[in-house]
């Protein structure tokens, strides 16, 4: 330790609340010492306290709260020992790189509770101010970020390889802790959208025209989407996070988003559910997602519109019925963009479905046309092609993620060696020890 003589305070009492336990104080003390960096009590309390805040939950068991506390002062310890490895290499990170992270964390936050009431709630619920949550995070962030940079450098991923053989192995040993494939349904669709009726894809189409000027005109994107958008992600500013684009349904969509710069804002774009404007905020090189923003506007039918579009999905049926191809009627009508060629969706998962619709796939059988179906932006017409139930995965369906889950598995074991070859070059002093070791 240098030289470093490390005081021990073992009885230092300090005023904490922490979340669920708002209504007593708790006596702080040293739990550990990494180098010259003390892990207090408090520190484990307050993030056991943020998990709950990030999961809703307001208590836990006794037998929960032992086994957090073992595991968040394992991971602190490690966390601080690759800390302090980062100091004898110079490493840093840019402050401004922190804040950006920070502010993308309590957005996430927003939106995994549900918006920006339901997140002033929580915080009120835990006893957090948002500068603490902030502060909080800003430290986390820090710290987690030289984690990676440091093993970036001294974590050599080159050494794992994985054979074939030996990930069909590994697929053996642990086939049955795999999840099921779930069932699956092979369905055609031919969707007849509100969007049919003329002057309701005019008017949507105005809307959207008009909110997209005032977006290009300088106004916050944000607030717009909070104001005018008619999504669920309104409340959070139309933020839907980091995706890929090439795992956005819509067509048009996943389009638009490829070819965006960060900042800009798209043309006006239309999907099945409207007319839509889109803003990339954020491109992340190393995965390829993009975080971005949405405004929804949805053709709005009256009463007449709606009736005229059941009239016309009601007449398609009945001329499938007798003995019109589905796949003719669906390229003459459909305004799915997410169906290919006939209607054609492919396989798809029965739980991914709404429920409503599970239900009447659920009394279908291969072959079969189901009634005409109302949806928010219009009416469905559905034939089940095929049905497959749950069993469990085949080696070659799996096979990515088993490289995935296994170069994880050794990646673990690489990062325990690490942790090891540090706990001999820096000075640990457990005053709370962890139920099980490292």
């Amino acid at each position: 330790m240098n030289g470093r003589v490390v005081f021990v305070a073992v009885m230092l009492f300090v005023a904490f609340v922490a979340g669920s336990h708002a209504e007593r104080e708790l006596v702080d003390r040293i739990v550990a010492v990494v180098e010259d960096e003390a892990i207090f009590e408090s520190d484990i309390e307050m993030l056991i306290t943020q998990f709950m805040f990030q999961q809703g939950r307001t208590s836990m068991t006794d037998a929960e709260h032992e086994e957090m506390y073992n595991r968040v002062l394992k991971e602190m310890i490690n966390d601080k020992l690759i800390v302090a490895q980062a100091g004898r290499l110079d490493v840093d990170i840019p402050f401004s790189t922190v804040e950006d992270r920070v502010d993308q964390a309590i957005e996430d936050n927003k939106r995994s509770l549900g918006g920006e009431e339901e997140f002033e709630r929580q915080l009120e619920r835990e006893g957090f101010k948002m500068e603490d949550l902030k502060k909080l995070y800003r430290d986390q962030i820090r710290n987690r970020m030289l984690v990676e940079e440091v093993l970036r450098m001294e974590v050599n991923r080159g050494t794992i390889e994985i054979g074939d053989a030996e990930l069909q192995q590994f697929y053996k040993e642990n086939k049955t802790e795999f999840p099921m494939r779930p069932a699956v349904v092979h369905l055609q669709t031919i969707f007849v959208g509100f969007e049919s009726s003329e002057q309701v894809r005019v008017d949507a189409k105005a809307r959207i025209d008009e909110v997209h000027r005032r977006a290009m005109g300088g106004e916050s994107f944000t607030e717009l989407a909070k104001t005018y958008s008619e999504d669920p992600s309104a409340p959070l500013g139309g933020d839907l996070g980091f995706v890929k684009p090439e795992d956005l349904a819509e067509p048009a969509f996943a389009e638009a988003v490829a070819k965006l710069s960060i900042g800009e804002i798209s043309d006006p774009i239309q999907t099945s559910f409207g007319f839509h404007i889109v803003q990339v905020t954020e491109r992340n090189p190393d995965t390829g997602e993009v975080r971005i923003r949405h405004i929804l506007i949805r053709p709005t039918a009256s009463e007449e519109d709606v009736e005229d579009v059941f009239a016309k999905a009601t007449s398609i049926r009945d001329e499938i019925e007798n003995g019109a191809s589905f796949e003719e009627m669906a390229d003459l009508h459909s305004t799915d963009p997410n169906a290919t060629k006939g209607g054609n969706l492919g396989w798809l998962k029965v739980d991914d479905l709404p429920a409503f619709f599970q239900d009447v796939l659920a009394v279908m059988r291969p072959g079969e046309i189901s009634q005409v179906l109302r949806e928010s932006a219009g009416f469905r017409i559905v034939k089940l092609l095929e049905r497959e139930e749950p069993r469990p995965y085949e080696f070659d369906e799996i096979k990515p993620e088993l490289q995935r889950l296994y170069e994880q598995e050794k990646l673990e074991d690489l990062y325990k060696e690490y942790v090891k070859i540090l706990r001999d070059k820096f000075t640990v002093v457990v005053y709370s020890a962890p139920s099980s070791s490292n």
